[in-house]
């Protein structure tokens, strides 16, 4: 007998857990599949921009993950030392200032394995998914109408499970991509590092410095500490020399080089691994092949300068989740689909390239300073001059650092969302240039409710279909989840008391439409007339925008009819 489901996922790393709690949350009955026995205890990844905080509040795991974090008055800088112990000579700063303007959330730095457990355990609270650890798929048949795949456990029992859709989450090596005949180009590699991950009590050696990241300058070594906690759990990566493999690098050698890089020659660090791994790219042709999705580093894996590969491949899952429900719950037509991967690839591609790029800028930074007479000099007191030349030098590495344009600037071009053929405002990777035209995420602004209560239109949009209205919503709104066939949040941004007959529950007596209007470009309405409205998606970007006000409900639900891919209802 096959067991059944509506969606195997295959891979419990962030995007496969990510895939799987907003289905699960939508009432997708989802079957999680992940080839290790037992959760990840590797931190790998670490940094989770402020987009991404913001889909982890809507999911319910935004503090938890924070708890598990780097304290955030640890976590607002990169310094440049000679050795963690000495003093810092140079610093760059986030944008944190800034990124307040953008979003409620901030950047938080947290370890992969403690954000992974987070969304497991929320994850295995959830009815309809059923999670599998130690099954490794051994293959695939794909129909018309659904998917079969055969798995094996760690006992060499086999079994065959049914879907309507796969999700193949399942790293950049992934099986399934292969399965499915997608080719993923790969740039030239430029190079191979190795991670040494270790626990020691650093905390006289940290002294409370705000550092993520701690790059190290000296005649012994060259590399980079990830501070994971601040205090005991760190990474020191270093650039591998060309032939060089995990072999060449015991536990002698890599506890010698943790000294040279402290500058503490009698600590006994705990080296509990080694990871090697490449500085490369490599973006899939496709992301989708009939019923199979590939999400995260399954579709695309760049360096980690810059940290945008987690947070992409959590952003994909957000992208598909709800087109895959709305399919399945009979609310969109299946075309709705083919917008996963002509919205996210594009970003996928972006981030990749500016992901080398940083790398690029990184590795020729750091062999600028690679003799030995610029690290002798760079360390002695006589070197302050050359000190000041280096850290003036940072400005060259802000795209990495400080690149809320790209975290919050991209803007989805698809059939998934109605362009109003207003003119296009890019954002650069460092400049955010706010826009609320359609395929861009709904822009955050703060609204204050009756009560005094405090709302970002980011919470109000997320994870389901809104309709907003600068000033009092439309007499006819309440009309329109009942047209659509789908539900839709209506409301009202103004200062007056609820009109129309809005049921309480959609109603959120929301002040504030001056700010609403002048960002998102509306003209703000009365009692008498509506004024100008946005329609969001379930992901909290813009399906359609009118400047000056829907007609009626027909107008909408024409929209929502050619967003969700399906036959006239209006």
């Amino acid at each position: 007998m096959i067991d059944t489901s509506d969606v195997v996922v295959v891979g419990a790393g962030p995007s496969g857990l990510a895939s799987a709690l907003q289905l699960g949350k939508a009432g997708v009955r989802v079957r999680l599949l992940e080839r290790r026995r037992t959760p990840s205890d590797q931190p790998r990844a670490h940094v989770l921009n402020a987009r991404t905080m913001e889909l982890f509040r809507s999911w319910g795991v935004a503090d938890g993950v924070r708890e598990d974090g780097l304290a955030p008055e640890l976590a607002t800088s990169f310094g440049v030392l000679t050795e963690l112990s000495g003093e810092e000579f140079g610093r760059l700063d986030i944008d944190e200032d800034t990124t307040a303007l953008y979003s409620t959330e901030r950047l938080c730095n947290c370890p992969q394995d403690r954000i992974e457990a987070r969304l497991l355990a929320a994850v295995r609270a959830l009815p309809t998914v059923s999670v599998e650890f130690g099954h490794e798929v051994t293959g695939i048949d794909v129909s018309e109408d659904d998917v079969t795949v055969g798995a094996r456990d760690t006992q060499g029992r086999t079994s065959s499970m049914s879907a309507r859709f796969l999700i193949a989450a399942d790293g950049a090596g992934s099986r399934l991509r292969d399965l499915t005949g997608i080719e993923m180009p790969r740039a030239t590699p430029l190079g191979r590092r190795l991670n040494i991950y270790f626990h020691a009590d650093l905390t006289s050696q940290v002294r409370s410095r705000p550092f993520i990241l701690w790059f190290i300058h000296n005649v012994a070594t060259q590399g980079i500490f990830i501070s994971l906690d601040g205090r005991t759990r760190w990474v020191y990566s270093v650039e591998m020399s060309a032939g060089e493999s995990a072999d060449d690098y015991p536990a002698t050698r890599c506890r010698a080089l943790l000294r040279a890089a402290l500058g503490v020659p009698d600590i006994e660090p705990d080296i509990r691994s080694t990871l090697t791994w490449t500085v490369g790219m490599g973006v899939a042709d496709q992301f989708r092949n009939g019923p199979v999705f590939l999400v995260g580093d399954a579709a695309h894996t760049f360096p980690p300068a810059g940290g945008m590969g987690m947070n992409s491949g959590i952003q994909d899952a957000h992208n598909l989740a709800w087109k895959l429900t709305a399919v399945l719950n009979g609310q969109a037509g299946e075309k709705l689909l083919d917008t996963y991967e002509a919205e996210r690839r594009p970003v996928a591609v972006h981030n990749a390239t500016q992901s080398m790029v940083n790398a690029r800028r990184q590795q020729e930074a750091a062999r600028a300073m690679a003799s030995p007479d610029f690290l002798a000099l760079l360390a002695s007191p006589e070197g302050g001059g050359l000190r000041a030349a280096v850290a003036s030098g940072l400005h060259d590495l802000r795209e990495e650092f400080q690149s809320l344009g790209q975290q919050f600037g991209y803007v989805y071009r698809s059939d998934a969302l109605v362009d109003d053929g207003s003119p296009r405002r890019d954002s650069t990777v460092t400049q955010y240039n706010v826009t609320a035209r359609p395929g861009a995420r709904a822009p955050h602004v703060l609204l204050r409710d009756a009560h005094g209560d405090s709302w970002s239109s980011v919470q109000l949009f997320d994870g389901h279909w809104s309709l907003a209205f600068a000033g009092p919503a439309a007499k006819w709104a309440e009309d329109v989840e009942d047209a659509a066939r789908v539900p839709v949040r209506t409301f009202g941004v103004h200062g007056l008391e609820p009109t129309g007959g809005l049921r309480a529950d959609d109603y959120l007596g929301l002040m504030g439409p001056e700010a609403l209007a002048e960002l998102y470009e509306l003209r703000i309405g009365d009692a008498e007339r509506p004024g100008g409205a946005v329609l969001v998606r379930p992901d909290g970007h813009v399906a359609a925008r009118w400047q000056d006000g829907p007609q009626d409900v027909a107008d909408v639900v024409r929209v929502m009819d050619a967003v969700l891919a399906r036959a006239s209802t209006a």
